[in-house]
């Protein structure tokens, strides 16, 4: 899903919650929940080109296309709708069937998961920072992650068969069923204040 629908996804789900008391929370842990060895919100850009990934897949980022030949070119331009100076988004890769390298999955809470990070620029200067880890699933894992969630996290502030979330001043975790594919869910976590930037003058290529 191009990053410009998630947003606005995003936007409309917040609206939902803020008008909801709740106490849960959504902290770091469900990073670590969700899988292991996934960076923390805030890690700069380089930190995680270093993260563990099981053997064959690699870590690719806008700024790679040109030197690791993808199966799709157009697969993180497609994605990311932004300034690609100021937003970076990274994906896993791993050699494919045909020519170039595709979309890999990595081992998740909720089964093999296509892994995706979205990096913002933060005080300039080239500074990216995690804001955003989301991963998407099979819809056979939605019970297990929900479970998981909320066992650690607490209730969710919004709850329903298709959507659940968990905010605090900081951290929001989403999960939701993709509306195109009835058959995956997505499970984010972001932070709040970095997510914020996107919003800032320069960050975005369209008036969205």
């Amino acid at each position: 899903m191009p990053v410009r629908i998630w947003l606005a996804m995003l936007l409309v789900f917040s609206a939902i919650v803020l008008g909801q008391p709740g106490k849960a929370l959504a902290d770091q842990r469900a990073l670590s929940a969700l899988a292991p060895g996934l960076p923390g919100l805030g890690t700069r850009l380089e930190d995680v080109r270093t993260m563990a990934l099981p053997e064959g897949l690699r870590l690719i980022c806008d700024a790679d296309e040109e030197t690791l030949k993808l199966a799709d070119p157009q697969l993180l331009k497609r994605q990311n709708g932004r300034d690609s100076s100021r937003v970076k988004l990274c994906t896993v890769v791993g050699p494919g069937t045909g020519a170039g390298w595709d979309l890999a999955s990595i081992p998740s809470l909720a089964g093999p998961a296509r892994l995706w990070l979205l990096f913002v620029e933060q005080g300039g200067g080239g500074r990216h920072r995690l804001a955003r880890a989301s991963l998407w699933a099979h819809r056979d894992g939605w019970d297990k992650v929900a479970t998981s969630l909320t066992d650690l996290l607490g209730q969710p502030d919004a709850g329903g068969d298709s959507l659940l979330i968990w905010e605090d001043e900081q951290h929001e975790t989403l999960m939701f069923l993709d509306p195109k594919n009835p058959d995956e869910f997505a499970v984010a976590v972001a932070d709040r204040r970095l997510r914020k930037l996107l919003k800032s003058p320069g960050f975005s290529n369209r008036p969205d």
